[in-house]
């Protein structure tokens, strides 16, 4: 089985100048990438990433907590889930590190719930972010019927992610626990089983621009916290991403996926 990136923004500029590249080496790694719409347009960009893709790219459809300047399009967002066949609500969520002030946070609460409620309508999971308001976002997911959610990028206290996952949801895993040791102790804290492996592209990367098949080295760095194969973390985390989304994509053989796996490895231990 190979890897999967559970969550990338493969339609920002960021990728406007070697976009197919990225693409090209993403279809030679990995199975599929998931990519979340933060605001109406990039949930257009989103959509048209999976057609053109014939959906090796799969798009969510969400507000972002940190799009302000569009909370009042949330019926437009609102539309777009039920024009189109995502299966997901995302990116959607609280940031109280960027929004800082009282009366937007109160307006940014009520957007998350008007996504939350549409996304329990139409009995879709949720991808959340949540950023220095990891409690406060818990607690509203709690009071909702869901069919699954995803903290995505989770970087709250253990504790907090353990609770997460005692409600069955999934804790995503960017390319920090390349060199986070916060996040490395959420991944001790509640083990493979709980896990799904992400990049955040372009972000989260040492500065440097990330891409989804990063995910590899995050597989590698997951095998190493838990003392567990790069294949069982491989196949764990992308099959808690297809059950968690009720996904399917192509699955190849473990000895396909290894080859693969050395040869990218051998590449980028040449350019380091």
């Amino acid at each position: 089985m190979k890897p999967l990136d559970a969550h990338a923004h493969l339609d920002m500029d960021r990728y406007s100048s070697d976009r197919s590249e990225v693409l090209d080496e993403c279809r030679s790694l990995l199975s599929g990438v998931i990519n979340p719409g933060r605001d109406p347009e990039s949930n257009r960009e989103s959509m048209r990433l999976q057609e053109e893709t014939d959906g090796f790219v799969k798009a969510n459809l969400g507000l972002h907590p940190t799009a302000t300047q569009d909370f009042d399009r949330v019926e437009e967002v609102k539309r777009q889930i039920e024009k189109n066949s995502t299966f997901a609500v995302g990116e959607i969520g609280l940031d109280h590190h960027h929004v800082t002030e009282k009366d937007l946070r109160k307006r940014q609460e009520s957007v998350f719930r008007e996504m939350v409620e549409t996304a329990e309508k139409k009995g879709l999971p949720v991808v959340v972010h949540t950023r220095s308001a990891e409690e406060r976002s818990i607690e509203i997911l709690e009071a909702y019927d869901l069919t699954g959610v995803y903290l995505h990028c989770f970087n709250g206290r253990p504790g907090l992610a353990q609770r997460a996952t005692e409600n069955g949801w999934k804790i995503g895993v960017s390319t920090q626990v390349l060199y986070s040791d916060r996040v490395g102790n959420i991944v001790e804290e509640i083990g493979l089983e709980n896990l799904v492996l992400e990049t955040d592209s372009p972000f989260l990367y040492r500065g440097e621009r990330n891409s989804p098949v990063n995910v590899l080295e995050s597989a590698e760095a997951v095998s190493e916290i838990l003392d567990v194969p790069e294949t069982d973390v491989v196949e764990e985390t992308a099959g808690n991403t297809r059950e968690l989304f009720d996904l399917e994509w192509f699955r190849p053989t473990i000895k396909s996926v290894q080859t693969k796996h050395q040869i990218w490895f051998s590449k980028r231990s040449r350019t380091r």
